[in-house]
């Protein structure tokens, strides 16, 4: 421990440590600040690449579409139209090419194929089919560009808007295919089955990109879609298209492809307006935030010099409360000394010192432990894998807790809460290693005492839902064992099984709440004392389904489902398979067995060849079918139990 005049020397830089540490979160709201500022800028150079991309996905559609009218009228339409259209084109690739940098070099490689395309196209050297597919590629490829980008952005409300606008782009490229198409067929006046099934994709395509989008898509954006549908140019153009589908191209204006594509293109224009729309509330949004992050940064800069000036003056007035605490926390140190059980070790688990509580509860001197491995107290009950946890998390710089079992030096044992924290030096490494430790050896005794006394009290509480019903309470005491040897080997946990055991005697508590006329009642009941006498699987089930103790929350499973039948006939809820809990499943194939082979004071006990019969009709009905298997693999065992707990033992009644 450092002297106390080394500490007052220390004391001398608290002038300046609130200031390092102001300093410091400062910094950190800065660097936070500025990663935010740049989030949004890199957010604001994506999201105005995916509005480029859109506009050059919206030429090259336009310039598709009129390509197939081109090629199918072997050039004698559309020829001016796509010149024009060509550069309009080329400007939106160069927009583009301005603000991409990470896949300019494809971009550019896909700008000269198409230069290329085009080539072939204006000597009509390719056929409709090819050119629309070609530009149909392009097309998905800038599509999935901007996919890309989008799968970058992490603001949820930025997230949500390019969900609807990359729904409605979809919406606009199928009927950009519809237009594309449709014009090559009408140009070159012939369907081919290529072009046909492009068209028919593309208005499949259309119409479940529509639907994602009325899911995705706020109501005032839905709105000005919904009046686009019920315009009459709208109406007209789905019903033409259904007549293509159809192969019904009379009495529509599909004979002529400059107004079937100047119609469908005025409705691919809608629909870009309200791509252009989301844009600017995509854009909207990011400036605003972008502004808004500015101003928070004004703020905390004020906040700054603020809190510097105050944290100066409290640092002065804490400097002088520490030199008087210095006497206090030595104090302190020593109560804890006094009250607790301390060790401590260097780094190889070597003990360095230990103070008298721990010397005390060991039985060891302090020449005995000192220089010795910590190991020394170690219990045979704790396993290795519980010390090497411990050893991985000092190790790695961070304090263990837990609970430990420590042997005495005369062989007993002792239990202690225990904190282990490694001691850094000022170069990070660890130095030693300090344990505090409190003595909780009473407190688990008695916790034991009281989890006994529990389950004995379940236990005497399912004999007297038993006894109500003129029944053995060595039921209760059977169905315990034969639930026990049926989870062993279905495979739960110690934990699950002690629960099961402890609570299985519950299966039929419910049972204090049925009327002893009909309870006990020698013949059969009536459709309503039936109706009743069912209502003791809920009753069990509500005195105890409120508890926060894991084992009564086990009784109470047991008692609302051991009733219930694995094909969903049973009750009170008609559970079938894996939906009844297996402590249900479990108790239903003890209790019915023990039950069978009991005496009643409505049946006589029914003999053994008879039980198993029973057993292996209702496998896959009443009962689990791996539990009925369980059953007969261990039926030995199960004969056993019930012999040796049987009404007449005279080992039960020793006990």
């Amino acid at each position: 421990m450092e002297s106390e005049k080394t500490i007052l020397n220390k004391l001398r830089l608290l002038t300046i440590v609130p200031g390092v540490v102001i300093v410091t979160i400062f910094t950190i709201f800065i660097l936070y600040t500025y990663h935010n500022l740049t989030t949004l800028k890199i957010l604001s150079s994506n999201v105005a690449k995916i509005e480029k991309s859109a506009n050059l996905i919206n030429e090259l559609q336009r310039e598709r579409g009129i390509s197939s009218g081109y090629l199918g009228s072997k050039g004698k339409i559309f020829k001016d139209s796509l010149l024009q259209q060509r550069q309009k084109t080329d400007k939106a690739f160069q927009e583009l090419l301005n603000l991409e940098n990470k896949n300019r070099d494809t971009f550019i490689q896909n700008q000269l194929a198409l230069i290329q395309m085009r080539k072939e196209v204006t000597l009509l050297k390719v056929s409709v089919f090819h050119s629309f597919n070609y530009y149909t590629y392009l097309i998905s490829h800038i599509q999935n560009n901007f996919l890309d980008i989008s799968t970058l952005i992490t603001d949820f409300s930025v997230k949500n808007l390019f969900q609807a606008f990359i729904n409605l782009s979809l919406m606009k490229e199928s009927l950009g295919e519809l237009r594309g198409g449709i014009n090559g067929v009408l140009s070159q006046k012939q369907n081919t089955s290529q072009l046909n099934y492009i068209t028919i994709s593309a208005k499949a395509t259309y119409q479940l990109s529509e639907k994602r989008f009325y899911r995705t898509a706020s109501s005032n954006f839905l709105e000005q879609y919904n009046s686009i549908v019920k315009s009459e140019n709208y109406q007209n153009l789905a019903h033409n298209i259904l007549l293509y589908t159809n192969n019904n191209l009379k009495n529509s204006y599909f004979e002529e492809p400059i107004k079937w594509y100047a119609e469908s293109t005025n409705i691919i224009n809608q629909l870009y307006d309200i791509e252009t729309a989301y844009m600017y509330s995509i854009n909207n949004y990011v400036q605003t935030s972008y502004h808004n992050e500015k101003s928070r940064a004004i703020i905390i800069l004020l906040l700054f010099t603020i809190t510097t000036f105050f944290n100066i003056w409290l640092s002065l007035k804490i400097k002088r409360n520490i030199k008087a605490n210095i006497k206090l926390l030595n104090e302190y140190k020593s109560a804890v000394d006094r009250s607790t059980i301390v060790s401590k070790t260097d780094k190889k688990g070597i003990v360095t010192y230990v103070n008298e509580e721990f010397c005390s509860i060991s039985g060891y001197s302090q020449e005995e432990l000192i220089g010795k491995p910590h190991n020394i107290v170690r219990h045979s009950d704790m396993s290795v894998e519980a010390f090497k946890d411990m050893w991985q998390t000092i190790l790695s710089k961070k304090s263990w807790s837990g609970i430990v079992k420590n042997r005495k030096k005369d062989g007993t044992s002792y239990t202690v809460e225990a904190t282990i924290s490694p001691i850094l030096n000022s170069d990070g490494e660890i130095e030693e290693f300090i344990a505090i430790r409190n003595d909780i050896t009473d407190i688990l005794n008695l916790h034991k005492e009281i989890e006994h006394t529990q389950s004995d009290l379940i236990f005497r509480m399912g004999e007297i839902g038993e006894t109500r019903s003129k029944e053995t309470g060595h039921h209760v005491k059977r169905v315990a064992k034969y639930s026990q040897l049926l989870a062993k080997y279905y495979g739960m946990s110690n934990k699950e099984i002690e629960y099961l055991v402890s609570a299985s005697p519950m299966h039929d508590i419910g049972k204090v709440g049925i009327p002893d006329a009909i309870l006990n009642k020698a013949g059969k009941l009536t459709k309503t004392e039936w109706s009743i006498m069912k209502t003791h699987a809920t009753i069990g089930y509500e005195l105890f389904r409120d508890s926060d103790k894991p084992l009564l929350q086990t009784a109470s499973i047991i008692a609302h489902q051991h009733h219930e039948k694995y094909d969903g006939s049973g009750y009170p809820r008609g559970l079938s398979g894996k939906n009844i809990h297996i402590y249900g499943r479990i108790t239903a194939v003890a209790d019915v067995f023990d039950a069978l082979g009991s005496d009643r004071c409505y049946k006589k006990a029914w003999e053994d060849e008879k039980i198993f019969e029973l057993l292996k009709e209702e496998r896959g009905k009443h009962f689990d079918p791996q539990l009925v298997d369980i059953f007969f693999e261990h039926l030995e065992e199960f004969l056993e139990i019930r012999d040796y707990f049987s009404d007449q033992s005279s080992a039960m009644k020793s006990e």
